[in-house]
């Protein structure tokens, strides 16, 4: 499959150019934000609200799927190691199949090409979304999101079609496997004992990050050990219920969100004084803990928060849950 990935790039180069043809103002300007809609901050924003103010089940294993989903990506990606469309090193490939124009990304992007982590991860998120709600507006809706996400990849000049072909397969094939998958692992760690379960919320993590200790895999592994730990101990402390009324939901939203996203910009501020000392290995370990604590903020901290200002009733009185 690599050759022919390698084969097919000339086709796919022509395509990008085709696109660019078409671009003007306007489009340079929607394109970008449909794109970042797609990327982690995008996510952390619907991940929250629909944790916090919609349904914890749902917004828990909603989390969990794209995280991992960016991880099977990652190793896709440094597996096949396909260069992106601006890359200097297709110059032979492109020279060789006649093409004489070259394309001008509107982004640019570092990480391998095959496959596409914005298509992967929408078609994950907005499927597994259309799944639970079971609406055929919103599965004509989340239908829309995935193609203009996965559109705007190539709009941007950052991906090829087949970059995006294939984080659509993917992502299906990996969304069904989630959900049927899903609820046998729940009621599986439901059995077992909290210690245990705390022990895998650490460790599957840090050994899903160890097998390729890159920092595009240390970021979702840190949120995922964050989250992990988070919901846990808010079940154990807190279990906040998500009720209340639309007013009080939108506010525990606002509140929340204002307060994720500055902490996500201040880390990264923050953690950036150390990228910049340090090699990769130790770039990564830095990213592992600044979304570990981005993520145990949002399943703990918050919910925590917003009982104690509030916003939110605890289903607890004194008793801690074991």
């Amino acid at each position: 499959m690599e050759e022919w990935l390698w084969e097919i790039i000339p086709w796919g180069y022509q395509v990008l150019l085709g696109i660019e043809a078409w671009r003007n103002g306007l489009l340079d300007a929607v394109f970008p934000f449909i794109t970042d809609f797609g990327s982690a901050l995008g996510y952390v924003v619907i991940f929250s609200v629909v944790y916090w103010c919609v349904d914890k089940t749902i917004g828990q294993g909603l989390a969990f799927a794209y995280l991992y989903t960016l991880v099977l990506n990652a190793w896709i990606k440094f597996y096949f190691l396909i260069p992106r469309p601006d890359d200097p090193s297709l110059e032979e490939i492109l020279n060789k199949a006649g093409i004489i124009e070259r394309l001008t990304p509107l982004r640019k992007e570092t990480s391998p090409s095959f496959l596409s982590g914005h298509t992967q991860g929408a078609v994950v998120v907005w499927g597994y979304l259309a799944y639970h709600i079971k609406k055929t507006w919103f599965w004509v809706l989340a239908l829309i999101i995935i193609a203009l996400i996965g559109f705007s990849r190539m709009y941007l000049g950052v991906h090829f079609p087949q970059d995006v072909i294939g984080g659509l397969i993917v992502g299906v094939v990996y969304l069904a496997i989630w959900i049927a998958l899903e609820p046998r692992v729940r009621g599986w760690l439901l059995k077992q004992m909290i210690g245990l379960r705390y022990a895998l919320a650490v460790l599957l993590p840090i050994v899903v990050w160890l097998i390729y200790p890159d920092r595009s895999i240390a970021e979702p592994m840190g949120a995922a050990l964050g989250l992990g730990v988070g919901y846990l101990l808010e079940g154990q402390t807190i279990r906040f219920s998500i009720g209340g009324s639309i007013g009080r939901r939108i506010l525990r939203a606002v509140v929340g969100l204002v307060i994720v996203i500055a902490a996500f910009f201040s880390l990264s501020i923050l953690f950036s004084t150390f990228d910049e000392s340090m090699g990769d290995r130790m770039e990564a370990v830095w990213r592992f803990l600044r979304y570990a604590i981005i993520g145990f903020g949002g399943g703990w901290f918050m919910p925590w928060l917003f009982v104690k200002i509030g916003l939110a009733d605890s289903e607890i009185s004194r008793k801690v849950i074991p």
